[in-house]
């Protein structure tokens, strides 16, 4: 994924922003705010947005997710981040997910899902990143052929500026 300028967002300046491929740096840092005015995100990314832990599942992780973006933090430490597209017709609900970070092996792929809301809690899985078939239902838990695994929404820490 190319990254944007400010410069296309705001008109002004030409600067791009660039980040050392040593360092992932900060999450606010890998991806840019979308203009004023300006969702490109259907409903459900409206409710997806913000962040998740999981609460079932064979591997534990919070889901953060800010506009179409995603970052991913698995309790071993390991983090992907990327964006991701929604399909919203059938159901479950598709999602595809394109690594823009995390492991060398995984940087660049797609990973094929899917998710539902169940009350209060997501239902989310997904194939392996590079693989081309999508589940077609949600597996057992331990299904070592897919990630299966049910979020709950993490409360907003409110924060003081001053």
């Amino acid at each position: 994924m190319a990254r944007r300028s400010r410069a296309g967002l705001t008109g002004k300046g030409s600067e791009s922003r660039t980040q050392p491929e040593s360092s992932l740096g900060h999450l606010e840092d890998c991806w840019d705010e979308p203009a004023p005015g300006m969702s490109p995100i259907p409903r459900d990314g409206e409710r997806l947005q913000g962040a998740w832990a999981a609460s079932n599942g064979r591997r534990p992780a919070v889901l953060f997710v800010c506009g179409a973006h995603f970052a991913i933090r698995f309790a071993d430490g390991i983090i992907y981040m990327g964006n991701f597209e929604l399909d919203t017709k059938g159901r479950p609900r598709a999602m595809v997910m394109r690594i823009v970070e995390g492991p060398a092996k995984h940087k660049g792929q797609t990973a094929l899902g899917f998710y539902e809301f169940d009350g209060e809690h997501l239902r989310w899985c997904t194939a392996g990143p590079g693989r081309t078939d999508r589940p077609i239902g949600f597996p057992s838990p331990d299904d070592p052929d897919y990630l299966f695994l049910m979020f709950r929404r993490e409360p907003q820490v409110e924060t003081r500026r001053g």
